[in-house]
């Protein structure tokens, strides 16, 4: 978990950095490496706490490799947020920051139906206690994630 943490805190630290400069091929080489690695971590954590059957595990990868990929398409409308909000913290205007903070709630909308969508599906094929201990162990290492790049941004001056 440590591992996970300071994977996570390399990739979140190198976010207001990049708001500085435009994002190279060789930084969103670094972002998808980590990405990976950070997947990595959380199939393992899956794994191990999910005790799945042999049929489960058939029919649960497919599924949540889709949900991974759709969570990481609004993850990535997360990290334009915040770097356009790196990008303006010091020229912040009334006009973006109500643009800012209304984009921040669409995304924010936009997880919750991800996460009900996929729900959905979970639910086809495995039992409620396992897609609620699935969904506790997402919402575990996603506010380990928010709490570690909230860390790395400043506040509204």
């Amino acid at each position: 978990m440590k591992t996970l943490i300071s994977l996570l805190f390399c990739l979140v630290v190198a976010s207001p950095l990049m708001a500085q400069q435009p994002l190279t091929a060789e930084k969103q080489r670094e972002i998808n490496i980590s990405r990976k690695l950070v997947n990595d971590k959380r199939n393992t954590a899956l794994a191990y706490n999910m005790k799945f059957t042999q049929e489960e595990k058939e029919k649960f990868w497919p599924v949540y490799r889709e949900y991974r990929e759709a969570t990481a398409r609004v993850g990535d409308k997360r990290l334009a947020i915040i770097v356009d909000y790196v990008d303006h913290h010091d020229s912040m205007s009334e006009g973006k920051a109500k643009q800012l903070l209304d984009q921040y709630f669409t995304t924010e909308k936009e997880v919750i139906r991800v996460k009900e969508k996929y729900v959905r599906k979970f639910r086809r094929i495995l039992p409620q206690t396992k897609v609620v201990r699935l969904m506790q162990i997402e919402n575990r290492m996603d506010s380990m994630i928010d709490m570690k790049i909230t860390e790395g941004i400043p506040l509204m001056d």
